[in-house]
């Protein structure tokens, strides 16, 4: 009878542990899911179109050629190891679905920036039939944070988002992304902090004799005082004279600056259409939203991560259970949790760790190297 009972206390205690894994799985995959999905839909942000046959087939290596160009600009750095024109479909106003000759990240291709990825190829015509959509096709890769940089990033596979946020060159250059950035990514020589602005196709001086390192007077620069904006103008700019749209503006001020704006007329896109006003708020990494707080409450502890091909657990209590899923919700491996989980050959990128036992739940991002 004994022994019954114990057989019985086994089997519900089993049944117990695999409808929680269930209800794990499901809520990571939904969650994940969700957080994925907008993570990568909100990193391609727009497209920008007016180079009509004005760029020089050379740089496709096709000499004699005139080609189209369109900056299409992601929040996320691109691992430029996984970028491919086959990555990339555009769809003119007829819904022709073009693909680009070739693809560039350059010039925008310092570290901090990679952010603009150029298309060359025939995208259809500035006015009587413009692209209205961008799409990605291929296993396009983003890159995490560097140090230095205060936005966030992580590694996600941008695969299947599109933008129809295709902005004319004719309505001037916008600024579309801002962050703070320090240490070896910081090109100011002096100030107390320095701002990384990028507009969504390359810049030059609209004013007359204005050169590039002129344009610091036109930004400014915002802190947060009680709910008030205070104005600070950079005392210079830095990242200049190479061509891309990226720059760096240094200031003075130990305030915080959360905000960015420049004034309009101030400078012109390839085709000499001068900028309207425009303003970015500054990006700074949260290492969690609240959705991911409510799974990801770290009760262990967990090291090395970013991981190669093992990870240690301490403070278990010896009853703990663990899953390792992808960042698609597919299980990798599962068993019972001691101090050490070799995990087996995979590719670099995210996992999620969950260790569980009869009545807790954790959940942890693991990064693979």
């Amino acid at each position: 009878m004994r022994g019954e009972q114990s057989y019985k206390g086994s089997c519900k205690q089993l049944k117990k542990t695999k409808n929680m894994r269930r209800k794990i799985l499901i809520s990571l995959i939904t969650v994940l899911t969700f957080v994925l999905n907008a993570k990568a839909q909100d990193t391609l942000v727009s497209a920008f179109f007016g180079l009509d046959n004005a760029l020089p087939g050379l740089l496709c290596n096709q000499p004699g050629s005139l080609l189209d160009g369109m900056p299409v600009n992601f929040i996320f750095p691109i691992d430029a190891s996984t970028l491919s024109e086959s990555d990339f479909e555009v769809v003119d106003s007829l819904g022709n679905i073009l693909t680009p000759i070739c693809v560039s990240l350059a010039p925008a291709n310092e570290n901090g920036e990679n952010r603009t990825v150029l298309l060359f190829g025939e995208f259809g015509t500035a006015v009587t039939n413009p692209p209205v959509e961008v799409r990605v096709v291929g296993d396009l890769f983003t890159t995490d944070t560097l140090t230095g940089e205060s936005a966030c990033s992580e590694i996600i596979n941008l695969n299947g988002i599109t933008t129809t946020n295709v902005i004319p060159l004719a309505d001037g250059p916008s600024l579309f992304f801002a962050q703070r950035i320090d240490g070896n990514l910081n090109e100011c020589n002096s100030g107390t902090q320095t701002i990384q602005v990028a507009w969504n196709g390359g810049v030059t001086p609209y004013i007359s004799g204005d050169t590039e390192s002129d344009l610091f007077q036109y930004y400014v620069g915002y802190s947060d005082s009680s709910g008030d904006l205070i104005p600070h103008v950079p005392i210079s700019i830095a990242d200049i004279n190479d061509n891309d749209n990226f720059h760096q503006l240094c200031f003075s001020t130990s305030d915080e600056i959360v905000k960015i704006s420049m004034m309009a007329n101030t400078v012109e896109d390839p085709n000499q259409d001068p900028n309207l006003y425009s303003e970015i708020d500054v990006s700074s990494c949260t290492t969690l939203t609240i959705i991911e707080e409510n799974i990801f409450e770290k009760w262990y502890k967990i090291y090395p991560n970013p991981f190669s091909d093992e990870i240690s657990v301490e403070n278990l209590l010896g009853d703990e259970y663990f899953i390792i899923y992808d960042f698609l919700g597919r299980n990798i491996m599962e068993g019972k949790c001691s101090g050490t989980i070799k995990i087996p050959e995979t590719n670099s990128g995210i996992y999620y760790l969950t260790i569980l036992n009869n009545t807790n739940q954790t959940t942890f991002k693991l990064i693979k190297r």
